[in-house]
């Protein structure tokens, strides 16, 4: 069962993207990993927490494609941090339309503070006060008044307590959107609530249970090349590293959730034996023209060119033909499948990568 700066501009918001994160983005990315490998790190305790960190890095990731998206940025004179904080770039408002609702959210800065379980008022209330606490430090920082910025709250279910306590109205032809009295600047989306349209998508994927085991099956569905695919793939195929909690220590949740990043497993493995066949096919075409190893060679360059979304270069030729001798081809199929285009390109230059 189952971040980064901008690229080269064309129609589709993966593709105008520029080819290589920033310093800060790549930073972000690398402390986040280092967190999530690392087995005695508080988020492998329980099961939910590997879908926070997922949905996080998904919606960051998205929010790069039409802006600028930090995360866990520190709030002055609290130890609180916003999950994401978000600025357009006014110079992608075509493909900010392409993003639905997220994009019609995205059209102004804005702190978003997901939720893969379901907030309370005491939560909605920790979201209130950082988005107060960051008003006072914009204004800090640019010595005079600055406009009050929008939050949202994305709640995989439907907070009820919160949207009657705090007078949240349903937002006319949006499903799943509430917005509170103007002053507060402040939305819930209700993931669960969201249609089923290739433009919610990457907002399900925040969902949870049955919401999140369809969306991942519909970004599965799609195809190779679909700009949502290269954004949340490789954190999906991330899932599969988490370690689960003791059987005894589950909750009902935690094991719908476990078979979600099973089934996610299963698909992996059923698509890496699929690549195999096919490189095996392909190198036996080549091999009886060349030899097998320079077929199969041949064959798996076409397969990281066409992940890159560029030709291999001279230097990087040499690296794939090493490290298929040493490291074998159902490791470079793990990292190829696993990694963005960004991180391939780095594992490639990376002399110690393994």
């Amino acid at each position: 069962m189952w971040r980064t700066q901008h690229r080269c501009s064309c129609s589709s918001p993966y593709a105008a993207r520029l080819s290589l994160a920033s310093q800060k983005q790549h930073a972000l990315r690398e402390n986040w990993l280092a967190g999530a490998f690392d087995k005695s790190n508080p988020r492998h305790r329980t099961m939910r927490s590997r879908f926070d960190a997922f949905g996080k890095n998904v919606l960051r990731e998205t929010l790069d494609l039409v802006g600028g998206a930090d995360t866990q940025v520190e709030v002055i004179a609290t130890s609180q941090t916003m999950d994401i904080w978000y600025t357009p770039d006014p110079a992608r408002a075509a493909l900010r339309a392409q993003l639905g609702l997220l994009g019609e959210l995205a059209a102004e800065p804005c702190q978003f503070e997901p939720f893969h379980d379901t907030p309370g008022p005491a939560e909605l209330r920790g979201c209130v006060r950082k988005q107060l606490h960051w008003h006072h430090e914009l204004e800090r920082r640019n010595g005079g008044p600055v406009p009050f910025p929008r939050l949202c709250v994305l709640s995989s279910g439907r907070p009820a307590t919160v949207l009657d306590a705090f007078g949240f109205d349903p937002v006319p032809g949006r499903p799943g959107l509430y917005r509170a009295a103007p002053g507060w600047r402040l939305d819930v989306v209700v993931i669960a609530e969201l249609p089923r349209a290739r433009d919610t998508l990457l907002l399900r994927l925040l969902g949870a249970r049955a919401v999140l085991r369809d969306a991942i099956r519909e970004l599965i569905d799609l195809p190779d090349g679909a700009w949502e695919r290269s954004i949340a793939l490789p954190w999906l195929l991330r899932l599969r590293f988490e370690v689960p909690a003791e059987p005894s220590a589950r909750t009902t949740e935690d094991a719908e959730e476990e078979e979600i990043v099973t089934e996610v497993q299963q698909w992996f493995e059923q698509l890496k034996q699929s690549l195999r066949d096919e490189a095996r096919k392909e190198g036996l075409k080549e091999g009886l023209k060349e030899g097998l190893k320079e077929g199969q060679l041949r064959v798996l360059a076409t397969q990281f060119e066409k992940k890159l979304g560029r030709p291999l270069t001279e230097a990087e030729h040499p690296v794939l033909a090493e490290r298929l001798d040493r490291l074998g081809s159902d490791r470079l199929d793990d990292v190829r499948l696993g990694l963005s285009a960004d991180a391939l390109t780095a594992w490639l230059a990376d002399p110690a990568a393994s």
